[in-house]
């Protein structure tokens, strides 16, 4: 670089022309050109920084839009964290002998889907204090990641503070290391005995990120729901086609799966709405 700086010298090439050629050379995956006052003029050295400058151009581009789309679960661009939260899977698929077998699995498969859905919308921040927030949290203790509220008491003591008090004083730092390591976004204040952390008020930007990731677990809900219905009319189904019942009592089944299905995603939108209604508070 040093010769090719000299060339270029030589050359009385403006500043604003050679500078971009070297800046273009520590692109990594790129090399630098070799100039030669010998086989280059000026026209030369301006068509080699037009093409450097827009190459530079179209890959700075592209590492801020990489930066502003941001990672899984939130992220890019300055926007506010949102942590990652899924609703726990429920095996879908519906087995039975006989049609009140099938009925039972149905309705015990759809229950717990119900139940993962609300336990996953209640870890979704809020604008007030709320235990819940740490369900997902994991403690390294013993060795095995265990979440936050099987290991410490979680506590709202104002309309703006949480207390933390570990069953046992020595897995504080544990605790601690395992809030500041979440994607929560919340600073814990360790007195050596308990934790205390402020729970600041969301941004209106914040809220609405929470109020999207809600509906897309809410989603998630339904469609676990709809798919325990398939499987259980697939079943019913196939009953029928074994003869081992009738078409009307085939149908009449099928029919009570499909309430038992509208009933829980029902219950899915009304989770949905107290959320957002939640978020929605200042």
């Amino acid at each position: 670089e040093g010769s090719e700086q000299q060339n270029l010298s030589d050359h009385h090439a403006p500043l604003c022309l050679v500078a971009p050629i070297y800046l273009r050379s520590l692109v990594p995956g790129t090399a630098p050109v070799s100039v030669s006052p010998n086989s280059i003029n000026n026209l030369e050295i301006l068509r080699i920084h037009a093409d450097r400058s827009r190459s530079c151009a179209i890959l700075m581009m592209a590492k801020a839009k990489k930066g502003k789309k941001g990672g899984k679960g939130g992220g890019g661009g300055g926007d506010a964290a949102v942590e990652e939260i899924v609703v726990k899977k429920v095996d879908t698929t519906v087995n039975g002998a006989d049609v009140a077998t099938i009925v039972k699995n149905v309705k015990e498969k759809m229950s717990k889907t119900l139940e993962n859905t609300r336990e996953a919308l209640g870890a979704i921040r809020t604008g007030r204090p709320s235990p819940n927030i740490f369900d997902k949290v994991m403690v390294e203790y013993y060795g095995t990641e265990t979440p936050l509220p099987q290991v410490a008491t979680v506590q709202v003591q104002s309309a703006t503070m949480i207390s933390i008090e570990p069953y046992e004083a020595s897995t504080l730092k544990d605790v601690e290391r395992a809030i500041l390591a979440s994607d929560l976004g919340l600073t814990p204040n360790n007195d050596g005995t308990l934790i205390r952390i402020n729970v600041p008020t969301l941004t209106q930007e914040t809220r609405q990120q929470y109020i999207k990731q809600a509906k897309g677990l809410a989603e998630d809900g339904k469609v676990a729901l709809r798919n325990i219905r398939r499987t259980g009319v697939d079943a019913v189904k196939k009953l029928e086609k074994d003869s081992s019942i009738g078409e009307d009592e085939s149908k009449g089944t099928q029919d009570d799966i499909q309430k038992i299905t509208d009933s829980n995603i029902k219950n899915v939108d009304d989770l949905l709405a107290a959320k957002e209604k939640d978020l929605a508070k200042v």
